[in-house]
């Protein structure tokens, strides 16, 4: 009898899983932790399956050494899970390398997870009891307290476990502080992957999970490959969130599909929570694979967007506000003077780190680029360039490179440029800057009345902190991509549950997307997105692939990406669409020149005869 084991080192892909000779009277299972040999040492490995015949049969194979637990570490649709997410992502089995509970030689003290929790206030929402009878289902809520609602009540419904992952650690503990007031610490377990634990710590959440010893699991992405044997359901906080797609994690992998055949194999019940849902769910709720359900809440906030002059935009930052901060700034004196705290904020959000987006030369039209990534330069307020991929600094030269001119220009507006103009607009006024660059002034959110933020700060705010919230710039958060209106969008319904008394958006043109958000027609943007991804073929439609290509050598790497597009050129099926090959924006990372091509494509079967040939690459994203 031979066993197929996924032995607990780092192995190439198509290493992912080795075959083993079970010895006579060993009695396995699947799911076991045994111990293996594996070249000149033995180490653990996980059983995945058991046959009759060798895959191998060209080797002389290896006995297993011994069974270490005789009751098996993961379930079968634990293992059935792993299959599935190996082929969907084009992924390896490494990721068990990190999270399997193996033996301690020396246990160490478990201490208690430490998370950051301010008392919160609740005044829960009323959620029908109708909206928990769905197996799986869509629900599109306009502030986080209809969130909490429907994740208690559902807690409370479940008779065994309820899973709710988080986009990052941020989201997790705000609703942990919230659920704190219903639940003791003890039904509570804690998943942001192994790096924050120490082995024991670690084992002993596997195990209680496993075991049903906790009622709630709270996690992120990672938490989708902990054992999942007593789930009755799965809530997923903030699904159009980034986080949730991160794709500079080990292994990559975006995290709906995933998240929807996890609820399948485990029969368990699906949340998807929203404020906005990406345009993907609501193809499969018109396709009536999943529901679309909503809260019945009405926005308060009243949404402005003012068309701006450019010549005047580039000089007075704050054209058409004036009015609008100083009635925000009057405010706070006001409730300071009748309740004692700061009240009557304004947070100004862009998209841009430094003084300057670039420098340029106003006669060739020459833009400075890093000399490493060749990525386009930021200027600085300390008058030199930056490169925020290399994060390195260089000297501003004299002139231009290429026509000698001295004469060089800054373009487009950055977070230092604006907190200069922001200050000399309202000397009276307390005002920070929080970026990557000044991310320990997170603290002092509270004690200034006007902050200046990047997107950084959005996970650190509450609901009621900002009376008022504009975007200056707010072209700064649209670009090319085929999703960005969609984006924008899901980002302004984030702003708007923070429930801000305004949110004003000063625009260079006007754009249909502006329309849609102003009115708050979430339906119709939807709708026009999807026709417009449907005539392109871009997903839902379409699936995206993406190959990325790295080398040291920019020489040898063109002729890799070459041969490769050769090879996927002779052998992709007509139903798909092999792109050209994309030289990236960013061409050097940590010493490694890249190259991307893209396929597009509609079913697994269409990618079918070029799997082989992917299945030996190492970094694919579907996007």
């Amino acid at each position: 009898m031979i066993s197929i084991i996924k032995p607990l080192i780092k192995l190439k892909k198509e290493l992912n899983l080795l075959d083993y000779l079970v010895p006579e009277k060993m009695k396995i299972q699947i799911g076991q932790l045994v111990e293996i040999p594996f070249r000149n040492r033995n180490i653990y490995g996980i059983i995945f399956d058991i046959q009759n015949q060798a895959n191998q049969s060209k080797y002389i194979l290896k006995p297993i050494q011994k069974i270490v637990d005789s009751t098996p570490l993961f379930s079968l649709k634990q293992i059935k899970f792993y299959q599935f997410f190996v082929e969907h992502n084009f992924s390896s089995l490494n990721f068990l390398n990190n999270i399997t509970p193996l033996p301690l030689k020396k246990k160490t003290s478990v201490k208690e997870e430490i998370i950051n929790i301010k008392k919160i206030d609740w005044n829960l929402k009323n959620i029908p009891d109708s909206t928990l009878k769905n197996k799986q289902f869509i629900f599109k809520h306009n502030y986080f307290i209809e969130k909490i609602s429907l994740i208690k009540k559902t807690i409370d419904q479940n008779n065994k476990q309820t899973l709710i992952i988080s986009p990052t650690k941020l989201h997790l503990e705000k609703i942990y502080a919230y659920l704190l007031n219903f639940y003791s610490k003890k039904d509570f377990a804690i998943i942001t992957g192994k790096t924050h634990l120490n082995k024991t710590e670690h084992n002993q959440i596997w195990h209680d999970v496993r075991g049903n010893k906790t009622k709630i699991i709270l996690g992120t992405k990672v938490s989708i490959f902990y054992p999942m044997n007593n789930i009755d359901s799965i809530i997923i906080d903030e699904i159009e969130n980034d986080n949730h797609n991160q794709i500079d994690i080990n292994p990559r992998f975006e995290l709906l599909p995933n998240i929807l055949k996890l609820a399948e194999i485990n029969n368990c019940q699906l949340i998807l929570s929203s404020y906005s849902p990406p345009s993907n769910l609501y193809y499969l709720a018109q396709e009536k694979k999943i529901k679309l359900l909503e809260s019945k809440t009405k926005i308060n906030t009243e949404i402005t967007i003012p068309e701006m002059n450019v010549k005047y935009f580039e000089n007075q930052i704050h054209f058409n506000t004036g009015e609008n901060i100083n009635e925000a700034l009057s405010s706070q004196v006001t409730f300071a003077k009748s309740a004692g705290k700061n009240k009557g904020k304004i947070l100004f959000l862009i998209n841009k780190k430094g003084y300057s987006k670039s420098l340029s030369c106003p006669d060739c039209k020459y833009i400075f680029k890093c000399p490493e990534c060749d990525s386009i330069l930021s200027f600085k307020a300390s008058g030199n360039l930056f490169c925020y991929h290399c994060q390195k600094e260089i000297k501003t030269p004299d002139k231009c490179p290429k026509c000698s001119n001295t004469n060089l220009k800054t373009k487009g507006i950055g977070g230092t440029q604006l907190l200069k103009k922001i200050k000399e607009s309202f000397p009276k006024q307390k005002i920070i800057l929080i970026d990557k660059d000044h991310e320990n002034n997170l603290k002092l959110i509270e004690k200034n009345q006007i902050i200046i933020a990047t997107k950084l700060i959005l996970n650190h705010l509450n609901e009621n902190e900002f009376d008022l919230i504009i975007l200056p710039l707010s072209h700064q958060f649209l670009n090319n991509n085929f999703d960005s209106n969609e984006k924008f969008y899901q980002f302004t319904s984030r702003l708007i549950s923070l429930k801000p008394k305004k949110l004003i958006l000063q625009v260079l043109n006007e754009l249909q997307i502006y329309a849609y958000i102003k009115n708050q027609n979430y339906y119709q943007m939807i709708k026009d997105e999807l026709e417009f991804r449907k005539l392109f073929k871009y997903p839902p439609f379409y699936n995206l692939l993406k190959i990325t290509l790295k080398d040291k050598d920019q020489k040898i790497l063109n002729r890799k990406i070459n041969e490769l597009y050769n090879k996927l050129e002779n052998i992709i099926s007509d139903d798909s669409e092999l792109m050209p090959i994309i030289e990236p924006r960013i061409k050097k990372t940590f010493s490694f020149y890249l190259k991307h091509i893209m396929i597009k494509y509609k079913n697994e079967t269409d990618i079918k005869n070029i799997k082989k040939i992917l299945n030996n690459i190492d970094i694919i994203n579907r996007l």
